[in-house]
């Protein structure tokens, strides 16, 4: 299967794949993700998750018996193995605690921000930072402003 079609990529979320590299190489796991801009693949097994730049990438092939895609709390069960959450142990007070902190530590580098419901905070208007509020917890499409602000937020100690 080609790599160039963005909604084939997409529907193999889930699905267990054998992917061809230019090094003549293959890499086996089940798809994660799929950015479909940039065509880079993150693959996960039970002890590991692979990041596969696109230009890495000879092809790839659906592995047999593996056609359907995994359930989804299946996937959740090796999202919180993998990326473990702090949210569920944080108290609502304290999370609040931490945003105030967030915003104040912002406001002091005069980055702008703007609150969105009741715990998103948007960051240079590009930036979504969600609980726990700290530099992995903030998502964009822009990598560069991204970084830019994970690297005033490594400034941030969360007590």
């Amino acid at each position: 299967m080609s790599v160039n079609d963005s909604q084939e990529l997409l529907n193999l979320l889930g699905k267990e794949v054998e992917v061809s590299l230019v090094n003549q190489t293959t890499v086996t796991g089940r798809v994660y993700t799929v950015d479909p801009e940039t065509r880079n693949f993150i693959l996960m097994d039970e002890t590991s998750t692979t990041f596969i730049p696109f230009s890495n990438i000879n092809k790839y092939t659906l592995l047999s018996g593996h056609m359907n895609t995994v359930q989804l709390s299946e996937l959740k069960q090796l999202d919180e193995k993998h990326f473990p959450s702090t949210i569920s142990t944080i108290s609502k007070e304290n999370c609040e605690k931490m945003k105030v902190r967030l915003i104040e530590h912002l406001e002091k580098h005069r980055v702008p921000i703007e609150l969105r419901g009741e715990s998103e905070v948007v960051v240079a208007g590009v930036v979504s930072c969600r609980p726990p509020y700290d530099r992995n917890s903030c998502y964009s499409t822009n990598d560069i402003v991204l970084g830019r602000i994970q690297n005033i937020l490594s400034t941030f100690e969360v007590s």
